[in-house]
């Protein structure tokens, strides 16, 4: 018997007419899998839509093969009526368990991709770490140093477009799937997470709140949530809560793959080891299978309520490395009260993070020659009023040209004529007079 699989998705089915013609027969795989032992599926057996049997095994044993086929032929026929017989429906059950890997993975074989367009950046959920469009960004640091307020704020700036700390998509939704913490604790700590972010008290955050439960565990509520409120992103606290080792490869490996599945993409809090804090705790195929890794470190002022954080991009494929600022929280007696970028020697241990917004606009226009302010801002990660003032007060930087209404700036002293726009030239009369003119 030819098996003419159809395809829906991640699905497979096949439909058999019984005798008469009024009635279906079909047999359905889903989670279609290459395990160790050989491949595996969920297998259902309808009679129209009427469920007649399901199971999860090994398509090539024939001993759950003919277990659900006889259970589905004894359903089938249970009220008398022979409409099959059980050796074609077990002819019928091998067929199509046995062509099935070779079905699914049919459409595997290299393509020519049609690539036409334009080059393009990549789109972000939040400005410069966070990717849209299915990346999996991991956010690594010491336990018990502010990962899960800073990931609880991400999640709420990303819900409700929260420009307070960080450059946000527009109409984008978040789910926070919490793992580690008691649902009470998480009400009293999003209101004080609305607080920081200005928004009202009971500003309503999209969660799955799970405390003890594993990721596989979790996975089908995941599932189930972002296809109900159309979800664009997860953030999972925390990947130690995956249900299976950290250390081994094939289970990192496992992990990576159960998050790259849900289509969506993710953010996930990891840890670090006891006796290294700049190393993600586990296998390497943690950050070998992430787009986005970013280490967090912090230093406590217990004796003004603040934490200061400096996030590090250790680990990119789509985007720059930029240097971000270093970030204060602010704590009172309900939890974080203010978020806010950090002043010069605020935190002096996370120094080595900072560096002046003088020196990366230099840097910035020694790579890329003149710039405008909006420009220079989105590759520093600085507002475009923090930068436009230190271009506007420090004689190192000089106007060099306007397209429209945009200002362009450059380096006194570095850039020659060939730099400037001619119109510009004109209006500031000789060249050679102009203080910046590279002689």
């Amino acid at each position: 018997m030819e098996i003419e699989y159809t395809r829906t998705g991640e699905k497979l089915k096949y439909a058999y007419e019984l005798e008469g013609g009024a009635d279906q027969l079909s047999l359905q795989a889903e989670n279609v899998r290459m395990e160790k032992t050989g491949v595996h599926a969920t297998i259902d057996v309808f009679v129209n839509d009427v469920l007649l049997g399901s199971d999860v095994f090994n398509v090539s044993r024939l001993d759950p093969r003919q277990r659900l086929a006889n259970r589905a032929h004894s359903q089938l026929n249970g009220n008398g009526t022979q409409f099959l017989d059980k050796p074609t429906m077990n002819h019928i059950m091998d067929s199509f368990c046995l062509g099935l890997w070779d079905a699914y993975s049919a459409d595997s074989i290299a393509t020519e991709l049609d690539i036409e367009g334009e080059l393009t950046t990549p789109n972000y959920l939040v400005y410069p770490f966070f990717i849209d469009n299915g990346a999996g960004t991991i956010l690594y640091g010491e336990p018990a140093k502010g990962k899960s307020w800073f990931s609880m704020m991400l999640a709420q700036s990303i819900n409700h477009e929260s420009p307070e700390v960080w450059e946000v998509a527009s109409g984008k939704r978040c789910i926070f799937v919490n793992l580690e913490r008691d649902e009470e604790g998480i009400r009293r700590r999003m209101r004080a997470v609305n607080r920081a972010l200005g928004l009202s008290l009971d500003a309503k955050p999209l969660m799955i709140n799970r405390k003890g439960w594993t990721l596989q565990r979790t996975m089908n509520s995941i599932e189930r949530s972002l296809e109900h409120w159309k979800a664009d992103c997860i953030i999972l606290d925390s990947i130690s809560r995956a249900g299976v080792g950290l250390t081994g490869d094939e289970d990192a490996n496992l992990i990576m793959d159960q998050l790259n599945s849900l289509g969506v993409s993710w953010l996930g809090i990891a840890h670090t080891p006891k006796n290294n804090t700049d190393t993600l705790f586990g296998s390497q195929m943690f950050v070998a299978s992430a787009d986005v890794v970013c280490q967090l470190t912090t230093e406590e002022r217990y004796d003004e309520n603040k934490l200061g954080l400096a996030l590090e991009i250790t680990k990119a494929n789509d985007i720059p490395k930029i240097q971000l600022p270093v970030w204060a929280m602010e704590f009172d007696n309900y939890g974080i009260n203010h978020m806010r970028e950090a002043t010069d020697g605020e935190f002096l241990d996370l120094a080595g993070f900072v560096k002046p917004i003088r020196d990366k606009i230099i840097e910035h226009i020694r790579m890329h020659g003149p710039s405008t302010a909006p420009e220079i801002g989105n590759a520093i990660a600085k507002g475009r009023t923090t930068v436009s003032a230190t271009l506007s007060r420090d004689p190192e930087f000089i106007k060099v040209h306007k397209q429209g209404n945009k200002q362009f700036y450059g380096l006194r002293g570095v850039h020659t004529e060939e730099s400037i726009d001619p119109e510009f030239i004109g209006e500031q009369g000789n060249m050679e007079d102009q203080p910046w003119y590279l002689k």
